[in-house]
């Protein structure tokens, strides 16, 4: 399959839009305004993956994380359990999907936007490591009737991209913080040599795990007691709280 000079020059854009943006939020707004731009379409959006753990059934969810068109608010609150509706099938198969007509499909219960004329839409895995972590979905062509195998190819190439990016872009933010990269380094090299060590970049639940017991680690050989561990431990808890309710409330306006 060709591709021209100028679609290879929008995807080093593509490439580089997160390591430039001061967060990853507002790299991947950037990200699914330039892929509906290339795919020519008017609606399109990102939704990663919880981590299993967090549902306490062993089973994860999607939520919308950030979309370009017209999206309502109200769809950042819903989550998309694995297995139903487009996207959970998508992401617990790891099945990419060119609908042309959702009204034809098996889907057409899940289906959010029926009254609108072009019914066409994709939902492809965006992976890392081989790993599902989120979904990219576009809907709604402006140019032709319906998607074709072309614009899923291109697709998978945007998940592609991002799934690295994603990574990147949480790795650098996370080792931005001289503690965790020292309990990073001092961690592996208790298994392997630093010069290895320093090459690695673990995957982001085995990094959380590092970070916590060094985080422990530092607190006990500092003097602090069990119980004044657990109130900052608690500390920390509610500052998350507080930075997910501003988030929600962004998200509102």
């Amino acid at each position: 399959m060709k591709y021209s000079n100028e679609f290879i020059f929008q995807l080093l854009d593509l490439s580089n839009l997160l390591e430039v943006q001061p967060d990853l939020e507002q790299g991947l707004r950037e990200v699914v305004c330039l892929s509906a731009q290339i795919l020519k379409t008017q609606r399109c959006s990102i939704m990663l993956l919880s981590e299993p753990e967090t549902q306490g059934n062993g089973c994860g969810y999607l939520r919308v994380f950030t979309h370009y068109g017209n999206l309502p608010a109200s769809a950042y609150e819903q989550i998309t359990p694995l297995n139903e509706g487009i996207a959970g099938y998508v992401a617990a198969t790891g099945k990419p999907l060119l609908i042309e007509d959702i009204t034809r499909s098996q889907f057409v219960e899940a289906a959010r936007y029926l009254d609108e004329s072009n019914k066409s839409l994709i939902s492809v895995p965006i992976l890392f490591a081989g790993k599902i972590i989120g979904v990219i979905n576009t809907s709604n062509p402006i140019a032709k009737k319906s998607f074709d195998e072309q614009d899923l190819e291109t697709t998978k190439i945007f998940a592609l991209f991002v799934g690295k990016s994603i990574h990147i872009a949480q790795m650098q933010k996370i080792l931005r913080s001289k503690f965790v990269e020292l309990a990073v380094i001092r961690e592996l090299t208790e298994e392997i040599p630093l010069e290895e060590a320093i090459a690695i970049a673990p995957n982001p639940t085995k990094l959380a795990k590092i970070v916590a017991k060094s985080f422990y680690r530092e607190l006990t050989q500092a003097g602090f007691g069990a119980n004044q561990v657990i109130e900052i431990a608690t500390e920390v808890l509610d500052l998350l709280q507080k930075n997910i309710e501003r988030h929600k409330k962004k998200l509102l306006r």
